[in-house]
């Protein structure tokens, strides 16, 4: 990180429906500092922040989250300098009671109209109050594969075949939490093996399977690129088929841009392991993209 950004945190808003029928809002009480805040948290060495966002969730709360569209940023200052936290919205998926102790004596489910009185900083009811009013939307990321030993150095025959290099695995190893934190629940990949490994930590940790498109390979596209138009079309209608699922598609460089302009995403070049995380209304609109690319 650069020294501008050095001081992060990462959080979510995370609303439930209530036994009432109403919107509740997840809350802590820090005893520390005597305040009611939203879970957050700053990131391990090395470790993305929508990963952050759920694991201090976890950790503060005992909830486990899904993230979908991000909030923006805030910034407040601290002994050590100007600290950037980061929000998404936060979709529960289980929760498990935590018992309280120095870092989080409460956690609470409040009303937003309670909420927005006891929150003690001014930031985090803008970061509700935004939450409150946004879309509902679905995720479809789109993955360029991790970095594969170099066609110069392959041995084994047709290229289709040609597999990571040890920078690309651990770019994989890398996109598991990261794509586990959006909550993808459905993993398409080109037959490629530089594909199909770089999801494969991703899938054998969610305990999914990973389908295998071949029409999102290399030697497919050269020989018809329609086919590809219309995969993307049917992942992003499934993807926005129910608001909070998420869905992964792996591909190649040279396949992206059509992957891309079939959905009317952004098509800016992507870098090996990098992934672009589009979140979509019921509707088929974009509503955000988020890019991370990887770190080694």
């Amino acid at each position: 990180m650069t020294k501008k950004t050095k001081l992060q945190a990462a959080g979510a808003c995370v609303i439930r429906e209530g036994d009432d029928g109403q919107p509740e809002v997840l809350v802590v009480h820090r005893p520390a500092y005597d305040d009611w805040s939203l879970p957050k948290g700053k990131p391990s060495p090395d470790e993305d922040l929508p990963v952050t966002a759920v694991r201090e969730v976890l950790e503060e709360t005992g909830c486990l989250v899904a993230i979908g569209a991000p909030l923006g940023h805030e910034f407040y200052e601290t002994s050590k300098g100007r600290k950037r936290v980061t929000w998404w919205a936060g979709r529960l998926l289980s929760e498990v009671p935590r018992p309280p102790d120095a870092e989080v004596d409460r956690v609470e489910w409040m009303s937003l109209a309670r909420a927005r009185r006891k929150l003690s900083y001014p930031d985090e009811v803008r970061v509700l109050e935004r939450a409150v009013t946004m879309v509902p939307t679905s995720v479809l990321a789109i993955v360029r594969h991790g970095k594969a030993m170099d066609r110069k150095h392959w041995s084994g025959g047709k290229d289709w075949k040609r597999p990571l290099s040890g920078r690309g695995r651990r770019q994989a190893k890398r996109l598991a939490p990261l794509l586990r934190a959006y909550g993808v629940e459905r993993a398409v990949s080109s037959t490629s093996t530089r594909c199909v490994q770089t999801l494969e930590p991703f899938t054998r940790g969610a305990g999914i399977d990973l389908e295998l498109a071949p029409e999102l390979s290399e030697e497919a596209f050269e020989t018809d690129p329609l086919p590809v138009r219309t995969t993307m079309r049917a992942l992003l209608a499934d993807a926005r088929s129910v608001p909070g699922r998420a869905v992964a598609v792996c591909g190649h460089r040279p396949v992206l841009p059509e992957m891309r302009e079939a959905i009317f995403a952004p098509t800016e070049p992507m870098l090996t392991g990098e992934v672009e995380v589009l979140h979509v209304t019921e509707g088929g609109e974009i509503l955000a993209v988020e890019q991370h690319k990887s770190r080694f």
